[in-house]
């Protein structure tokens, strides 16, 4: 069945050969396609399986739901004619707009939501056994004097300390370039050795480890990529094996230790504090607002974007206020969603719909509900924003919280979050009032009958 899904998604891509890269998040595949009339997108959306096609036309964004996207993205990699490594022979970012940024930003991140979801949630494992410990004393579960917690702090934080490797390799296999070399150029953001602590001598500047985070990360990890390439152009064949990586190795290093991690580091304190002041002087209207725009970004795939400030937030302050806050607009999916289901009891198709979205959409993954239930139906898409940003104004009311993690998000984001009944009582009203709103305002009948003979 599979396989049979793989090839019919390839197939309508413009076959094998017109595919130049494929990566999945938890919910959707990501292709870039070498010629875009070649693509048959009417066809890719007749697909049983396949919720909805997004994305730009070189660049399409099959939704398939979770699970589904990485049981098939396995497939397709594994098809002949499909030219799938680690190592890109071409980059795979092309655009130079500011959606092929964002495009950027989520091939990058894309490889790594798992690990972050799998770190963040072992986080929270460590948050509810300090409570236990908290409550009954018990030794093994002391996080300062138990050896076992010490081991489960290890297995937590060791991917957010190489944070920067990971994203620096990620970026330089994007635009083309060994993703060893980022490697390098992000073990160098982590790691200045004996400079770290002593003055650069401009501007009274000091080298610090990590300065610039991720954002100096992506700049570096893309950088050595690129200038990697351009000087393969332009060595003749005997030394291509070593002084590509050489140059590269001593160019991009300075750069990055004596301009991108200084520039970077400004930017993202220009970040962090542009952030805080917004959401300490408009309060609880700032994550009202985010909250109940952060659906749209979902469905574009543009909440990808934000992934390089959701960083910066937990590099600078150890959590991100604004992750938290963003989850607050699928507890007002799932509050529609489930009004939906209980006024519209004789539409079997959207009830059928409504169950098979519901789990992924309570865990924290929108896509099911938003492209099978919501956005089809058009005012539940905005009765679901709305119910999110009553969420959001809830969670501003109480400063300090936020997500310690990335990608750990609906009813388990109250295991990650620093003030978990904070999140909690904002995600419970939330999914009150998008259940409140829907079923007060209703869809028309012209939608509903998009699901009455559907089989699901």
């Amino acid at each position: 069945m599979s396989s049979q899904l793989a090839f019919q998604i390839v197939e309508a891509l413009g076959g094998a050969s017109n595919v130049i890269s494929i990566e999945n998040c938890m919910t959707r595949l990501r292709v870039c396609v070498r010629d875009a009339g070649l693509v048959k997108r009417d066809e890719l959306s007749k697909i049983k399986e396949v919720l909805r096609v997004v994305g730009s036309e070189t660049e399409p964004q099959i939704v398939l739901g979770p699970g589904v996207a990485d049981t098939i993205g396995g497939e397709i990699k594994k098809m002949e004619g499909i030219k799938y490594s680690e190592i890109k022979t071409e980059a795979v970012m092309k655009k130079k707009s500011a959606t092929g940024i964002f495009s950027f930003f989520a091939q990058v991140f894309t490889p790594l939501i798992p690990v972050f979801a799998g770190a963040g949630l072992i986080f929270g494992v460590m948050k509810v056994l300090t409570l236990v410990f908290n409550m009954t004393g018990m030794p093994l579960f002391d996080p300062a004097s138990s050896s076992f917690m010490f081991t489960v702090n290890v297995l937590a934080s060791t991917f957010f300390t190489y944070l920067n490797i990971a994203v620096a390799m990620s970026a330089a296999r994007v635009m083309g370039g060994n993703p060893y070399l980022g490697l390098i150029a992000g073990g160098i953001i982590i790691n200045l050795g004996a400079l770290a602590g002593t003055e650069m001598g401009v501007f009274g500047l000091i080298f610090t480890n990590g300065r610039g985070g991720t954002l100096a990360a992506l700049a570096a990890g893309a950088l050595i990529a690129v200038v990697e390439r351009e000087i393969k152009k332009r060595v003749p064949d005997a030394l291509k094996i070593h002084l590509p990586s050489l140059l590269s190795i001593i160019i991009v290093g300075l750069v990055t230790i004596y301009a991108l991690q200084p520039i970077c580091g400004l930017v993202t304190d220009g970040i962090t504090a542009a952030f805080l002041w917004l959401m300490d002087k408009a309060g609880f209207m700032a994550y009202a607002i985010i909250a109940g725009f952060f659906l749209p970004l979902v469905m574009t795939g543009m909440h990808q974007g934000l992934s390089p400030v959701h960083t910066t937030f937990i590099e600078n302050l150890g959590y991100t206020p604004l992750y938290a806050c963003c989850s607050m607009a699928g507890g007002g999916q799932v509050g529609a969603s489930l009004a939906l289901y209980l006024k519209y009891k004789h539409n079997k198709g959207l009830q059928r719909a409504v169950i098979g979205g519901l789990p992924a959409g309570i865990l924290g993954i929108g896509e099911p509900l938003i492209f099978g239930v919501t956005l089809p139906l058009g005012r539940a898409f905005i009765t679901a924003c709305l119910g999110g940003a009553c969420g959001g104004a809830v969670l501003g009311l109480f400063p300090g919280q936020g997500a310690v993690t990335m990608n750990v998000s609906g009813i388990l984001g109250t295991l990650v979050n620093t003030k978990p009944m904070a999140y909690l009582v904002a995600y419970a009203v939330s999914i009150l009032a998008g259940f409140v709103i829907t079923y007060a305002v209703g869809v028309k009948d012209t939608a509903l009958a998009l699901f009455e003979d559907e089989e699901f």
